[in-house]
């Protein structure tokens, strides 16, 4: 058995080039899981009134590329149609905003030079009517020594308590490996997937559970922010989840 089609798959990474008036396009290099864009909250913020707060995310689903839209206001387009999930296909066009961008797969070693830490240069003189990246993902390394994240959790028996985890993205579930939520029945194996940012913003949604997720009582549907004050419930335990950033000088702070 080859294993040619992996190893090619593993050798290619997606790139965005943000078209800028006058300019050359600014390149952007995407994750190889999930990369969410939006005008305040986000892997990838745009500065652009017409964006949403979180507006859409790419994602890597077995090795193609799909673009959600996260209910924007004013949409996201592939082609200039209007698309909830779209599959992505090379050189695509996708607009967001008065944002448009050109979806490429490219070959891993042509895409090194491009910095996962990025803030785009603003000409003044364009700044009033251009859309601008202000700044893209930082590195993987950086936030897991930066990051760390509290799960508050009261459980359906009344006991509670607080689980410290330092991965970007896990599982709230019946096959966790942290908590007691093996002991409700209400609750699926991969019940809620998190999904915390380089920026320290933090993401949930639902895996398709027998009962469903809630924020707050209303019924998770796609992939949505949460901040600490939000109560995230699941079978018959109650969360809060917070992020804590870890400043250089060895304090703690929290987002």
């Amino acid at each position: 058995m080859t294993k040619d089609k992996p190893d090619q798959a593993r050798q290619n990474r997606a790139v965005l080039y943000v078209a800028r008036d006058g300019l050359q396009p600014e390149a952007i290099k995407l994750r190889r899981d999930a990369t969410i864009f939006g005008r305040d909250k986000g892997d990838v913020i745009i500065s652009d009134a017409e964006v949403s707060s979180t507006h859409c995310q790419i994602q890597d689903i077995g090795g193609q590329y799909h673009i959600f839209d996260m209910n924007s206001t004013n949409g996201t387009f592939v082609n200039e149609q209007r698309i909830v999930k779209s599959k992505l296909a090379n050189n695509d066009q996708i607009r967001i905003g008065k944002t448009t961008m050109r979806f490429a797969i490219e070959d891993e070693r042509r895409t090194r030079h491009i910095a996962t830490q990025y803030k785009a240069a603003v000409n003044p003189t364009d700044e009033a009517k251009s859309s601008m990246v202000d700044s893209l993902i930082e590195s993987e390394l950086r936030q897991t020594q930066s990051h760390f994240i509290i799960l508050q959790v009261t459980y359906g028996d009344g006991r509670s308590e607080d689980i410290s985890l330092r991965q970007k993205q896990f599982f709230i579930g019946r096959a966790a490996h942290f908590g007691r939520f093996e002991a409700d029945p209400e609750i699926s194996r991969k019940h809620l997937l998190v999904k915390v940012n380089d920026t320290g913003d933090v993401f949930v949604e639902d895996q398709g559970s027998m009962n469903g997720s809630f924020i707050n009582g209303k019924k998770i549907t796609s992939l949505q922010p949460v901040t600490g004050r939000d109560v995230i419930t699941v079978g018959a335990c109650r969360i809060r989840i917070s992020v804590h950033i870890k400043a250089e000088s060895g304090g703690d702070g929290e987002t």
